[in-house]
């Protein structure tokens, strides 16, 4: 995660995914080629600060959307210990949790 959040190009890539975006909307706005999007976005997802989705659509052509998954990220520190880190999510909307649970169907057809 730390790694993640030390490239410029992943947290431009976080500042931008305020709403779903396919992967070319995402490097167009960052001005990234799409073979390094993809590879960020893996980086970002990994570290569990993006969500890849379904993005059902009603003529059956669903695509893949990218959306921030987190809203801030907390590291404790405390002495000998090893570090905590907290990711804060805000709380799904009801077409959030509808995405999630068809993204999951597709991956398991």
């Amino acid at each position: 995660m730390f790694e993640a959040l030390a490239d410029p190009d992943c947290r431009a890539i976080l500042a931008t995914l305020e709403e779903p975006r396919p992967a070319k909307a995402v490097a167009e706005a960052c001005d990234l080629p799409q073979t390094s999007t993809y590879r960020k976005l893996q980086q970002l997802s990994d570290a569990s600060l993006v969500e890849e989705r379904t993005d059902v659509r009603a003529d059956g052509h669903h695509a893949t959307a990218y959306v921030r998954d987190c809203s801030g990220v907390f590291v404790a520190v405390d002495g000998d210990e090893p570090f905590e880190v907290d990711i804060v999510r805000d709380p799904e909307s009801p077409d959030e949790r509808l995405a999630r649970l068809w993204t999951r169907i597709s991956e398991e057809l």
